[in-house]
């Protein structure tokens, strides 16, 4: 399942009235990105950093003086490695697809808001574009869009109207809380859990991403055999084993057993065995 993930630039918007109000909603909001990190394999992350920085955090200052103004360092330096460095959110603007001669709104029950040319009206194109790729906004702490998901608990719903249609609005997914995230991925991702009596499906481990492998003509088990682009290894499901012992297989490009792989792609090379080899 293809995903993107987009920083909601416009949940900034001078809510927070001291530091210590802001600091715990940087915290929130890493620890979002470190269950992105542990739990979603295949995804891309975005940003504008421009509109980022230069909105308003604490009360009077944008979000860049608002962040080098906290006193834990080890927070602002977790944050910053986590969401900017570890993640590496690509600049959306740079693969830009929403014109800006359309128009994008917000609009609820109580207000309306002109979100042309931020990462709404990006992600809102996307995904009238592209039906396949699904596409979640991660917010920062007590902003406006607090709309209620009908169906994901502790989720929010932002709804846009493009160009004045407001027969066919669209809904975006939007979160604020690690729980929220937890929930969002139960329904929409539905990942393996170590509860589960089958072995994993394809689509629950990192074979899934079909920029790093793509299928073969031959089965293992029972299972589609993958070859990893880069590296000509093939891998594939244990057909034999789930829950806390589910795995992939991992063979090098002449078919000889190099260790056992998580469902996250972590090469175990301890569980190499000579005596497993699959034929080419």
């Amino acid at each position: 399942m293809k995903m993107e993930i987009f920083i909601n630039e416009l949940s900034l918007e001078g809510q927070f009235a001291t530091e210590t109000e802001f600091q715990e909603a940087v915290k929130i909001f890493s620890t979002i990105f470190v269950i992105i990190h542990k739990k979603i394999q295949t995804k891309k992350l975005y940003k504008n950093t421009q509109l980022l920085i230069n909105n308003e955090a604490i009360k009077g200052s944008n979000f860049n003086k608002s962040l080098n103004g906290i006193k834990d360092k080890g927070l602002k330096l977790a944050f910053k490695n986590m969401v900017f460095n570890k993640l590496e959110p690509k600049e959306w603007r740079d693969e830009q697809i929403h014109s800006i001669d359309d128009n994008f709104d917000y609009i609820t029950t109580t207000e309306s808001l002109d979100v042309k040319d931020t990462s709404l009206a990006e992600i809102t194109e996307r995904s009238l574009q592209n039906k396949e790729t699904t596409y979640l906004l991660i917010n920062f702490k007590n902003s406006r869009f607090t709309k209620k998901h009908q169906n994901i608990p502790e989720c929010f719903l932002i709804p846009i109207i493009k160009n004045n249609d407001e027969e066919n609005p669209i809904s975006l997914d939007c979160l604020d809380e690690k729980s929220a995230l937890e929930h969002w991925i139960k329904v929409k991702l539905n990942p393996y859990d170590e509860n589960f009596t089958n072995p994993p499906t394809d689509e629950q481990t990192i074979l899934c991403d079909k920029e790093r492998f793509e299928k073969t003509t031959q089965t293992d088990q029972g299972r589609i055999r993958y070859r990893e682009k880069n590296t000509g290894r093939f891998w594939y499901v244990d057909n034999l084993h789930f829950g806390t012992v589910a795995h992939i297989e991992v063979f090098d490009k002449h078919g000889k057993h190099i260790g056992e792989s998580n469902l996250q792609g972590n090469i175990n090379y301890a569980k190499k065995d000579k005596k497993k080899t699959i034929n080419l």
